[in-house]
């Protein structure tokens, strides 16, 4: 899951932002900064999107 997730996150770009994150038991926990709410929110559906995630948290802040 979280090999997928890098991926995705470099496809989109938002690899440049701080985001952490943490799969386990399908859940994959987010956390970190980003520049603003709709990376916050594009992170998050990224994140529902790689296979085997059945439950994302969204624990990411933006930066103010």
């Amino acid at each position: 899951i979280e090999k997928n997730f890098k991926a995705a996150l470099v496809a989109k770009g938002l690899d440049k932002q701080h985001i952490r994150f943490d799969a386990k038991n399908g859940v994959l926990t987010l956390k970190g900064r980003v520049d603003s709410p709709a990376q916050r929110q594009e992170a998050q559906q990224v994140a529902a999107s790689v296979p085997n995630v059945q439950q994302v948290l969204n624990e990411i802040e933006v930066k103010r």
